[in-house]
C-alpha cells in the first residue's frame, strides 16, 4: 500500500505540473499584404494570443487599472472590460462568456482567439478571421483606405505620393524642424507599411498616427522646406506633395541627433517628483516618496555643481506643490539639454523590488502601464479641476502632442539606456531595466527626458534602503556618471 500510494502521487504531481503549462511561441497576422508576428502560446490544450500586440496593429485603445487585474478594449463606440484569470467580459453592457480565462504573460494580455475574434468583428471594421488549423489570424486589407507612401528624387526636387483607395479631404501644414504633416479626415492607414518606406537618403523620421477617424503621416526632411505645393491626383487616387528643391541628393547626410540648442550638452533640470500636499507613494514605514526623491536629486545637483561642467537647475529644492506642466515649464524655459524625473515606485506586492528607467513611448507592458497611470494621476486630477482639453478630445492636438513626445525619443532611449548601466554597477538591489511608458511630465518636455524610480518604497527592505543617505549617494552617482557618457557621445565639437 505504501509503494501504491507513492506512485499516486508521483502521478497526481506530474499531472499538477502539466496542467496549464505553456508553450511560447508566435503566430502570423496578415493585413494588406504584409505579414505580421504576434506573441502566442498554450495553456493545456488552449491556444492563446497576445492582444496587447493585436492591437498595436487593428488599433483601438487599451486602459489598464493600477494593478493590472482590470483591462479595458475601446474601439470605435464600443468599450469591452476583462479581469484577468475570468473567463466573462463586459461588452457595452452584456457580459458574455469566452469559455476560458484572460491570461496574463510577462505583462501582455492573452486571449483565446477562437471563441473572442467572433465578439471582436463585432466592434472592428476590420473581418478578422482566425484559422486554428494554420494557427493564423487575417485582417482584410480592404479596411485600409490610406495603403502607402513613396519618395522619389526628381530634377527640381523631392516627390512625396500618400497612397488612397479613394479621394479623402486632407490638411497639410510645416511644423518646425523641418516636419510635414499631412492630416487625412476618414481616413485608416496601414501604418506598417507605411512606416516600412522611411528613406533615411531624404529623411530623419517617418511617423503616422491614428486617433479615431483622423489619420496622420508625417516626416521631417533633412533640408529646409521653402518652396513646395500639394494636390490630389486620380488614378490612382493619391495626395502629391512637391518640394522644390534641386540640392535634394542622395547622399546619406550625418544622421548624428543634435540635441540642445546650441549643440552643447551643459543645462541639466532636475525633477523631484511630488511634493506639498502631494506625498507620493508612501512606505509601510510611514516614508514618503516626496521626501526620498529630493533628497537624492539634491546629491545630484551636489555631483553636478561640484564638477562645475554643467548648470544644473531643480524644478524644487524643497518641500512645495508642483503642478506636471509647472515642471516642465521650468525645463523649457531654462532650454534644458537633459530632464531627469525622480520618483520612488510601489506596489500592492510587498516583496516586489527594483530600480527601473523609463523613457517616454507608448508603454508595451503592464508594470510600465500602472507605473504610468500612478505617476500621471496628479496631471489627470489638474486637468479635471481646471476642465482642460484632454488630448483624446482633438484629434489634431491628440497628434501634434504626439509628435512632440517623440521628437527626442532616440536620445531619450539612449540616455535611459546609460543610466541602467551605470546603476548596474553601483546600486545592489534588482535590476527592472529600461522600460517606456506615456508619462505626462515627459511629455511636456521639449529634450531628451526620463523617469527614474529608484526602488519599491512598499518593499520594507527597500524602504530602509531608500531613506539611507548612503544609497541616496549611489543612484546620485549613477545618473551622474550617465549624464557625463551622455554628453560625450553627443555634444558637438
Amino acid at each position: 500500500m505504501k509503494y501504491i500510494r507513492v506512485i499516486a502521487t508521483i502521478i497526481i504531481l506530474a499531472l499538477i505540473t502539466s496542467t496549464g503549462t505553456s508553450a511560447a511561441g508566435t503566430v502570423d497576422v496578415y493585413v494588406s499584404g504584409n505579414t505580421e508576428k504576434i506573441n502566442a502560446t498554450t495553456e493545456g490544450s488552449v491556444a492563446y494570443v497576445s492582444f496587447s500586440q493585436l492591437v498595436e496593429i487593428l488599433g483601438g485603445m487599451l486602459d489598464w487599472d493600477l494593478v493590472g487585474h482590470r483591462i479595458s478594449y475601446t474601439r470605435e463606440n464600443s468599450r469591452l472590460e476583462f479581469t484577468v484569470d475570468s473567463p466573462y467580459f463586459k461588452l457595452n453592457d452584456t457580459v458574455y462568456n469566452l469559455t476560458f480565462p484572460v491570461k496574463l504573460i510577462d505583462g501582455q494580455m492573452y486571449l483565446p482567439p477562437m471563441t473572442f475574434i467572433p465578439f471582436l468583428n463585432r466592434v472592428s471594421p476590420q473581418q478578422i478571421t482566425y484559422s486554428e488549423q494554420s494557427g493564423s489570424i487575417r485582417i482584410e486589407s480592404e479596411y485600409f483606405n490610406v495603403t502607402d507612401i513613396a519618395f522619389s528624387r526628381k530634377a527640381n526636387g523631392l516627390l512625396v505620393e500618400i497612397y488612397l483607395t479613394t479621394t479623402l479631404a486632407y490638411d497639410i501644414f510645416l511644423t518646425e524642424g523641418n516636419w510635414i504633416n499631412v492630416s487625412i479626415r476618414d481616413a485608416k492607414l496601414n501604418q506598417s507599411k507605411i512606416l516600412s518606406r522611411k528613406d533615411s537618403r531624404f529623411m530623419y523620421r517617418l511617423k503616422t498616427h491614428q486617433i479615431g477617424e483622423t489619420g496622420q503621416v508625417s516626416f521631417r526632411l533633412k533640408r529646409n522646406v521653402e518652396k513646395w505645393h500639394h494636390k490630389i491626383v486620380y488614378d490612382p487616387p493619391r495626395i502629391q506633395i512637391s518640394i522644390a528643391d534641386a540640392a535634394f541628393n542622395l547622399d546619406t547626410a550625418d544622421t548624428a541627433p543634435v540635441v540642445g540648442p546650441d549643440n552643447k550638452i551643459d543645462v541639466i533640470v532636475i525633477d523631484p517628483g511630488h511634493g506639498g500636499g502631494d506625498y507620493g507613494a508612501i512606505g509601510k514605514g510611514g516614508t514618503r516618496e516626496k521626501d526620498i526623491v529630493l533628497g537624492i536629486s539634491k546629491e545630484l545637483a551636489k555631483l553636478i555643481r561640484k564638477d562645475k561642467q554643467f548648470k544644473v537647475i531643480m524644478t524644487r529644492d524643497r518641500d512645495k506643490t508642483l503642478t506636471l506642466q509647472q515642471r516642465a515649464d521650468v525645463a523649457n524655459m531654462a532650454a534644458a539639454d537633459l530632464f531627469i524625473s525622480i520618483h520612488a515606485n510601489s506596489s500592492l506586492k510587498k516583496d516586489v523590488r527594483g530600480w527601473n528607467v523609463f523613457f517616454l513611448a507608448q508603454a508595451k507592458n503592464d508594470s510600465a502601464r500602472a507605473v504610468a497611470q500612478f505617476e500621471n494621476s496628479a496631471f489627470l486630477k489638474d486637468q479635471r479641476i481646471a476642465g482642460s482639453i484632454e488630448y483624446g478630445e482633438d484629434p489634431i492636438l491628440g497628434i501634434l502632442n504626439e509628435m512632440i513626445m517623440t521628437e527626442f525619443q532616440a536620445e531619450s532611449h539612449d540616455f535611459a539606456m546609460m543610466i541602467d548601466r551605470e546603476m548596474r554597477r553601483s546600486v545592489k538591489i534588482p535590476a527592472r531595466g529600461v522600460d517606456q511608458a506615456g508619462f505626462y511630465v515627459l511629455n511636456m518636455v521639449f529634450s531628451p527626458s526620463v523617469l527614474v524610480e529608484s526602488g519599491f518604497i512598499s518593499n520594507r527592505n527597500e524602504e530602509k534602503l531608500l531613506k539611507s543617505s548612503k544609497y541616496q549617494k549611489k543612484v546620485a552617482r549613477a545618473i551622474y556618471e550617465a549624464i557625463k557618457r551622455f554628453r560625450s557621445k553627443y555634444e558637438s565639437n
